[in-house]
């Protein structure tokens, strides 16, 4: 937003008159001035002001909005434009919406302004496609029908989470300069609509700052982008999105020939100035601020509760659900008893295990080893071996924990290891099911590269993903572990662990998959995965949560490198059973973490 605002106030000088941007958290109070106030819903609840320093800031204000109608944020907008005699909108939808309730708004067309222009003189771009957006279900299912034209791409993925405000820097987010910068190393911009209540919205900052930068804009069908026109200055996706970005991806100059039209259409045909001058007039024929108060309770905590609408979790029967929980644990506990003493018996040991390897394992050096613990997926590891075994441009060794399956999982394992004497493997039989962090724990032990990627048995990695991951760590030696973005295929499609390293992120929920690549030097020294009923399930969570309090990081591969499997059951419908407490288990093992407030 504040993007938007340096772009009026530049614009403003630009067309000679005495303008300045504030961003110093001060409210207006030059009532002969013509005062714009971008994004209303966000610069005022975000200052601690009283509802009368409010008021009196808007009467003498015209509020620029900035959000899609039938939003939250849009209907927290005219709340707080309601004092205010006049009222911008940045998208034609927006100043109708805002005219049919009763406001005299005007809608500003965005153009260019030149600091935009970050274009290099020879056009080299090292980013074939980017994406820029809020994380949301939507977003999630198209971006993951991509994925088998994107992995060997030079792709730059970035999402984020909306549920608090973000600042430059948070997750990977760039602003200004940085994002121009950004867009002009871009060839492609990706944009998809955020959710079906909301289609054709044409999100006129994001597609103007984007063409001001000779990157091809791709979108969604939208209307409202008159005077643009699609075919000419962006390219308009209908229901083959994945085949149109497949094609353009192959045709970089027409991709570079739609970019070099948009960015003279924004610039020097319909700038910024040439829409503003006319708006600035008008708000300066009607400034006549309206005298009479209206206390429209938009304090900061009634409109941050506007802008997160989340309802408390629904927690019935905790004390019934706590015995269930317990009693689940106890039966695991006393099986694992049981298989103990079944080891002993046939071993002369409690805890036996088998261990295969290939012709290659002993004389391997590799750079990366790939752990996976095998649970039940006699049907399904074969798959996952073949696609770790395609990994292009690495040396890799592959270690299989079988946490003693009830079904063929390790025969499987076995006949694949002879049918691949020149794959590095080694496969761990354990007589004792000792749990997933146990297991995985088990694996690191036997690791002998110096990356560890962690996998379980069900999911897959795109050939690219183990050398892209272990550069992502050459390149930031101070990480403790890489992780990408994952195309969610199954049962549900989607994509998670799009989200870039942001620990207050982290503490609203954990958004990163344990498919991560992770120093084995990491995991000693902080004692690797935690084997704790506290915790049961949300093992890599409490992994990623320990790892922040002790000030770690994890770098983030904003490319879709792996596949998640979606199933309809899992450990998880188990832990949902007492995630409260476990989440005030969590709370206490890191205080010092930004939670969110309860």
């Amino acid at each position: 937003m504040r993007d938007i605002a340096a772009w009026l106030v530049e614009a403003g000088s630009l067309l000679g008159r005495d303008a300045s941007l504030h961003a110093d958290g001060r409210l207006p109070v030059d009532d002969r001035a013509v005062n714009l106030v971008v994004a209303p819903h966000e610069f005022y609840p975000l200052g601690d002001f009283t509802n009368r320093e409010i008021d009196d800031a808007a009467r003498i204000s015209t509020p620029v909005c900035t959000e899609q109608p039938g939003t939250t944020w849009f209907d927290v907008s005219r709340l707080l434009c309601r004092a205010s005699g006049s009222v911008v909108d940045i998208n034609a939808h927006g100043a109708r919406a805002l005219r049919r309730h009763g406001h005299d708004a005007v809608h500003l067309r965005l153009g260019g302004v030149p600091s935009m222009d970050r274009r290099l003189a020879d056009d080299d771009r090292s980013r074939e496609l980017l994406f820029l957006g809020g994380r949301t279900p939507r977003r999630g299912r198209l971006l993951a029908t991509l994925a088998p034209q994107l992995w060997n791409r030079e792709v730059d993925l970035r999402m984020f989470s909306f549920r608090q405000p973000v600042q430059d820097g948070a997750g990977g987010l760039v602003f200004g300069r940085d994002k121009y910068d950004l867009l002009a190393d871009s060839r492609i911009l990706l944009n998809i609509h955020r959710d079906e209540a909301h289609p054709g919205y044409f999100e006129w900052a994001r597609m103007v700052e984007a063409m001001a930068n000779g990157c091809c804009v791709v979108t969604e069908p939208s209307t409202g982008h008159e005077p643009l026109t699609a075919g000419v200055h962006f390219v308009e996706a209908d229901d083959e999105l994945v085949g149109q970005v497949a094609a353009l991806l192959d045709d970089p100059d027409r991709a570079s020939a739609i970019g070099e039209r948009a960015a003279e259409a924004v610039l020097h045909e319909w700038p910024l100035t040439a829409t503003l001058a006319p708006v600035l007039d008008r708000i300066e024929s009607r400034h006549q601020p309206r005298r009479s108060l209206i206390a429209p309770r938009y304090d900061s905590e009634t409109v941050r509760a506007q802008q997160i609408p989340v309802l408390p979790a629904f927690t019935p029967h905790p004390e019934l659900r706590h015995r269930i929980y317990r009693a689940l644990m106890a039966e695991t506990a006393l099986q694992r008893r049981l298989e103990r003493a079944r080891s002993l018996v046939r071993h002369g040991r409690d805890d036996h295990v088998e261990r295969v390897t290939s012709a290659s394992y002993d004389a391997a050096a590799p750079e990366v080893t790939v752990v996976v613990t095998l649970y039940d997926y006699a049907e399904l590891v074969t798959e996952t071996l073949d696609s770790i075994a395609a990994s292009e441009d690495v040396d890799v060794e592959i270690v299989v924990v079988d946490d003693h399956s009830n079904d063929t999982g390790r025969a499987v394992v076995r006949a694949w290891i002879d049918a691949h004497p020149d794959v590095p493997a080694l496969l761990l039989g354990s007589d004792i099911n000792r749990g997933l962090p146990a297991a995985r724990n088990l694996g690191f032990e036997h690791a002998r590269a110096a990356d560890v990627m962690v996998m379980d048995a069900d999911n897959l990695v795109y050939p690219s993903a183990l050398r892209r991951l272990a550069d992502a760590l050459d390149a930031d030696p101070d990480a403790a572990f890489a992780y990408s973005a994952l195309e969610e295929f199954g049962s549900s499609t989607g994509i998670r662990s799009a989200m870039a390293w942001h620990v207050p992120w982290l503490c609203e929920g954990n958004y990163i998959d344990a498919q991560a690549m992770i120093r084995r030097e990491a995991w000693a020294r902080h004692g690797g995965y935690r084997v704790d009923d506290e915790v049961f399930g949300w093992e890599d969570w409490e992994l990623w949560l320990r790892l922040a309090a002790q000030g770690e990081h994890g770098v983030h591969v904003p490319q879709m490198l792996g596949r998640y499997r979606t199933q309809e059951q899992s450990m998880i419908a188990t832990t949902n059973l007492v995630a409260d407490h476990m989440l005030r288990y969590l709370r206490g093992l890191y205080p010092t973490l930004p939670w969110p407030s309860a």
